[in-house]
């Protein structure tokens, strides 16, 4: 067969499988993370991802917009929730603990929370760490199963590895054939490959994970 004609009988094949699209490779066995900068998504028309995980807060006031019609949309559409708090360096962790547990409904959620640690201006290291502890063990005792963290590898190598290695971990690592590492034992939960993933019903870019070979689903339901 001319290498043409192979060519475009794979990429016939590519576009008639469902999931979401990397270049010319179609996976179908991911999770997403979704928030408002999604904009609305129609639940309907995502495909039967293995989970998703919904912004509900950031910091000690914010609540995102699109909260309740994505966690609605997606138990809607039978896909396993979880919720996830943006950690903040701006409010102590009892405000921001407050913000997370008025807003979201334990009894709609699928899977522990997540705590998305992303930047520490103002703290130290250990102020940011003593503040991060105090916030996990306040979600641990409201929701009954301690919170997963997600972070991207640079920065949770730097303010979270070794001291929170015990927790599940979601971490981003793009760009590569390489899953996220760290210093310490321990392992990443899910590894957030892709922060452009294409997928129907979601008109622009969206994180997507998958778990880690010795991890799934079971290990983080709440």
């Amino acid at each position: 067969m001319r290498t043409i004609e192979l060519f475009l009988i794979l990429l016939c094949l590519s576009s008639c499988v469902g999931g979401p699209q990397e270049g010319n490779v179609v996976t179908t066995d991911y999770g997403i993370d979704v928030s408002h900068h999604q904009n609305l998504i129609e639940w309907e028309r995502v495909p039967k991802v293995q989970f998703v995980y919904i912004k509900a807060t950031e910091g000690a006031t914010f609540q995102d917009k699109n909260y309740r019609s994505n966690l609605q949309g997606a138990r809607k559409a039978g896909i396993p929730v979880g919720s996830y708090h943006y950690f903040r360096t701006t409010s102590s962790a009892h405000e921001q603990f407050e913000n997370f547990r008025k807003t979201v409904p334990v009894d709609q959620q699928n899977l522990i929370p997540m705590v998305d640690i992303e930047e520490r201006r103002n703290w130290t290291r250990a102020q940011f760490q003593d503040s991060l502890r105090v916030f996990m063990k306040l979600v641990e005792d409201y929701f009954g199963k301690a919170p997963m963290i997600y972070s991207v590898q640079n920065f949770y190598r730097d303010n979270g590895a070794p001291e929170f290695n015990h927790y599940h971990l979601m971490l981003g690592r793009y760009n590569s054939q390489e899953p996220p590492s760290f210093k310490g034992k321990g392992h990443y939960t899910v590894w957030q490959y892709s922060e452009d993933g294409r997928i129907p019903g979601i008109s622009k870019g969206v994180d997507l994970d998958r778990f880690h070979p010795d991890c799934s689903i079971e290990d983080f339901l709440l």
